[in-house]
């Protein structure tokens, strides 16, 4: 939800939005050629994002021009399938990072791809409507006075990013805890896909939040010449970002042991499945074998003396199956 006041959009691109602070307070940009003159006015920081999805005809050619950005970037920030990553141009710094987004049981990734200079900051975005909104909120709210420029902008919008990150892995070490006390609990529990569910998202969560310390590493080498509280908040996020790395391979042991769990229960259920068709196989076995020798060899109801042999077959049968369904009990086979 955009908590910003109305009307933040200009006139000129319907789904663009430009705004720039001066004395701590915000104004939208009216006129996208004032851009270039609002960003050489050191009083000035400018803001401006545009979403790739719904980019008008001839907007980024022209804000292209007027931010003077590098094509190569540009490219990269259009085809929102980058990884996390900062590069320095000439005149530009060029940040890419994602945001995760829950959809229909998955984690999917929205580019944030941020072309920063002294004094201006240009996102393009594909639907990450969110982080950019709660960043705004969070500068309208404190009306800031910004210390160090766009740097100061940036360290908002990438501690949203990185809050979401924490959020959403809080939410899978919950999901693991709840599997984990199933499995125990559960002889059997049909949890299989969770788990697979779980892993999948962690999977996605490490692919794209884990790799950010690519963007804030250097990033930090970069802002040498910045305040001492702003590399303090910088570093604040990258601490962030190592408890992040930690909590997830921590979830990624946690879960593997669950499936581990789960896949044992599976294994010991059949083990007892086999067990008990093993001693059955065995006790209807041994009562074949006598009866197959027996009838080979005599009749299968023999006149006068002989009829001592057939009882005595049959007792031995008998025996016989009686005695190894003794020995599979106790060993608990049965």
């Amino acid at each position: 939800m955009n908590l910003l006041p109305r009307p933040w959009v200009p006139p000129y691109a319907p789904d663009m939005l430009a705004m720039y602070q001066r004395d701590g307070h915000w104004n939208t940009v009216t006129d996208i050629d004032s851009l270039s003159d609002l960003c050489l006015d050191h009083n000035n920081l400018v803001w401006a994002e545009v979403d790739t999805n719904d980019i008008p005809d001839g907007l980024l050619p022209k804000l292209a021009e007027e931010f003077s950005l590098h094509e190569l970037a540009v490219e990269d920030a259009v085809h929102a399938r980058q990884r996390p990553k900062l590069e320095r141009y000439p005149n530009h710094l060029f940040v890419v990072f994602q945001q995760l987004n829950e959809e229909d049981d998955q984690l999917e990734a929205s580019q944030i791809a941020c072309f920063i200079g002294d004094r201006w900051i240009f996102a393009l975005h594909s639907g990450a409507d969110r982080s950019l909104a709660e960043a705004r909120r969070r500068w309208n709210e404190d009306e800031m006075e910004v210390t160090d420029g766009a740097l100061s902008l940036l360290h908002t919008l990438l501690d949203v990013v990185v809050d979401d990150y924490q959020g959403v892995a809080d939410r899978l070490e919950a999901t693991t805890e709840d599997l984990e006390e199933i499995a125990l609990a559960t002889f059997n529990a049909p949890i299989q896909r969770q788990v697979y569910q779980v892993k999948q998202h962690l999977a996605r969560l490490r692919r794209y939040a884990l790799p950010a310390s690519r963007v804030l590493d250097p990033l930090l080498d970069h802002v040498e010449t910045a305040s001492d509280e702003t590399r303090h908040y910088f570093r604040d996020i990258s601490d962030h970002l190592s408890r992040i790395s930690e909590q997830v391979r921590q979830l990624d042991d946690l879960i593997q042991a669950v499936l581990d769990l789960v896949r044992g229960e599976q294994s010991n259920a059949l083990n007892e499945v086999t067990k008990k068709l093993t001693s059955w196989a065995a006790i209807i076995a041994v009562p074949t074998f006598i009866a197959s020798v027996y009838g080979m060899n005599l009749h299968l109801l023999p006149d006068g003396p002989d009829i001592i042999n057939f009882y005595f077959v049959l007792g031995m049968m008998g025996g016989a199956a009686g005695w190894l369904y003794f020995v599979f009990k106790k060993k608990h086979w049965l």
